[in-house]
C-alpha cells in the first residue's frame, strides 16, 4: 500500500509498512565489503549519515551497507518514474 503526503506543496508517495526505519534501513545487507567507487556527499550529509549508523544502528552496520539500503528502497520506489523519463530523454542513434 502507498500512502501521499505533501511536504512543503510536494506530494511525496511512501510505501506504508510496518517495517520500522531502523528494520528497514540498518539491517546487513549481501554487501560483504565496500565497492571499489567513492562517491561525494556534503559534508553536513555524512555527518548526519554517520549518526545515524552509529546511534539508531548501534554500529552494527556500516555506512555503505545504509546507503545501499537507501538506495535499494529509492529505486524500489521510484524506478517506473525513472525508467519513464530516462526512456523519455533517450533518443535512439538511428
Amino acid at each position: 500500500m502507498i500512502e501521499f503526503m505533501e511536504n512543503n506543496n510536494r506530494v511525496i508517495k511512501r510505501r506504508k509498512s510496518c517495517n520500522t526505519y531502523a528494520t528497514k534501513f540498518l539491517k546487513s545487507n549481501t554487501l560483504k565489503r565496500r565497492g571499489d567507487k567513492n562517491i561525494y556527499v556534503r559534508p553536513e550529509y555524512h555527518e548526519r549519515l554517520s549518526r545515524i549508523v552509529e546511534v539508531i544502528g548501534k554500529g552494527d552496520i556500516p555506512l555503505y551497507a545504509y546507503l545501499d539500503n537507501i538506495l535499494k528502497d529509492h529505486f524500489d520506489l521510484y524506478s517506473g518514474e525513472i525508467i519513464e523519463n530516462f526512456n523519455k530523454n533517450n533518443k535512439p542513434i538511428f
